[in-house]
């Protein structure tokens, strides 16, 4: 077996800390990855951790090992949905679910789309809370379902036509197009706000 060439100083072979340096500088929370002690239980904790590519302590570790395309470029960044299990059990107290937004921010920021259909529903989302305060289900949904084109909308559309006429029944979407919210000024103010500080926005 050839030997490994360790072209860093004083570090394991294909170590590089420049990615590591980068998120440490750009994305919020991420020095505190430096507290990971690879235990897993994010991982565990995750209610959608079979679905992610890399786990929370997977995503950890390759930012450790320079690998800046897989963690920028991965599913699992834009998979987190909020829920908290990770950081409430962190033996460590590592705010997990902030690094991943964190993460999912910088990525789509540098150009990055881990998902395309993730990153059109997020857009659209957003959109929507900025320009009415609220969400404009059918008008979401039309969106999302035709981001790929007509033939994969038309399909998409069919399969969810059940769910669409149940939240129509029970009154959870509209025919007619939502209007903004009372106040909704002072909300794309906060929103601007909140952007200039770098701490998300309607455009992040």
């Amino acid at each position: 077996m050839g030997k490994i060439e360790n072209k860093g100083e004083g570090r394991p072979a294909g170590y590089n800390t420049s990615f590591a340096e980068e998120v440490f500088r750009n994305v919020d929370f991420g020095e505190e990855i430096k507290m990971c002690m690879q235990c897993g239980v994010c991982a565990a904790s995750c209610p959608l951790s079979l679905e992610m590519d890399f786990s929370p302590r997977k995503i950890f570790t390759l930012i450790r090992a320079g690998k800046r395309e897989e963690v920028l470029g991965s599913q699992a960044i834009m998979l987190c949905t909020s829920c908290y299990s990770c950081k409430v059990r962190c033996p460590r107290k590592i705010p997990v679910v902030d690094v991943m937004h964190g993460l999912a921010h910088y990525a789509l920021r540098q150009g990055f789309v881990p998902r395309k259909n993730t990153a059109v529903f997020a857009g659209e989302f957003w959109r929507q809370i900025y320009k009415l305060g609220r969400i404009d289900e059918k008008d979401l949904s039309r969106r999302y379902f035709f981001a790929d084109g007509l033939v994969p909308g038309i399909k998409m559309s069919l399969e969810m036509m059940d769910m669409g006429l149940q939240m129509l029944l029970h009154k959870r979407m509209k025919l007619l197009p939502e209007r903004p919210i009372k106040g909704i000024k002072s909300l794309r103010r906060m929103l601007d706000k909140a952007e200039q500080m770098g701490k998300g926005g309607a455009r992040a």
